[in-house]
């Protein structure tokens, strides 16, 4: 199946960015999508499972931090994940045969100088890793195998962050997971920090970056996107 994942920073429909934006899914058709930092009006028709409005940053309505979407229904949805992770920023259900875990993992500054400003750098982004690691660890047990896509906020491998940091995100993924946009660069030559992670019964490859800016020079995202091709393999 073809996944695509992409932060879409809230870009505006109406603008050049956001035009490109809507015309390249549509030339994409994802069998599953994991949209970050998207506006309502730029989710396309289909099934989609939202996150929580509520993010800690001030929110018109029309914000969301994290949807998946899909051509098929979706079942066993979860809006929680962990009652300890940061609000607003995770999504889960089940879909062609496989369990998705949409996430945006909060930057280094989350609520530091802005927003609740009640956290130290990288505190949020560890409170939720810790949840996350949980999360993978329950979900990893079902009869389907299990994809994480999303923002994580962190180059792979550990590039200036600090090293508990990208200790702390490591450790979420099982030995036997993968991450096949590990050590990828975006077209700009900067690693990726939109990635994708899956358990054993899935292969996954990169097939293409999407840029930051449109052939035009316009202004898409400051994340580039990531296709994916995945496919269910037999284990054993």
């Amino acid at each position: 199946m073809k996944c695509l994942n992409w932060n879409l920073e809230w870009r505006p429909p109406r603008s050049a960015g956001g035009k490109w934006i809507a015309q390249k899914i549509g030339e994409l058709a994802p069998d599953v999508s994991c949209l970050t930092e998207v506006t309502e009006a730029l989710i396309p028709e289909g099934e989609v499972i939202r996150s929580d409005l509520d993010y800690g940053y001030v929110n018109k309505g029309d914000r969301r931090k994290v949807v998946l979407w899909s051509k098929e229904p979706w079942t066993d949805i979860d809006l929680v994940g962990d009652s300890g992770l940061p609000g607003g920023r995770f999504v889960s259900g089940v879909t062609l045969g496989i369990r998705f875990i949409g996430v945006c993992i909060p930057w280094q500054s989350a609520h530091v100088s802005t927003g609740r400003k009640d956290r130290k750098s990288w505190e949020d982004h560890l409170i939720y890793c810790r949840g996350l690691t949980g999360i993978i660890e329950k979900y990893r047990k079902e009869d389907f195998p299990v994809c994480v896509l999303g923002d994580y906020n962190q180059r792979i491998p550990r590039v200036r962050q600090p090293v508990e940091v990208a200790e702390a995100l490591a450790a979420c993924f099982p030995s036997a997971f993968s991450i096949c946009t590990a050590e990828m660069n975006d077209l700009e030559g900067k690693p990726l920090i939109d990635h994708c992670a899956i358990s054993p019964g899935l292969s996954a490859r990169v097939t293409e970056i999407i840029p930051k800016n449109t052939p035009d020079g316009d202004r898409v995202s400051d994340h580039a996107g990531v296709v994916q091709e995945i496919r269910q393999v037999k284990l054993g």
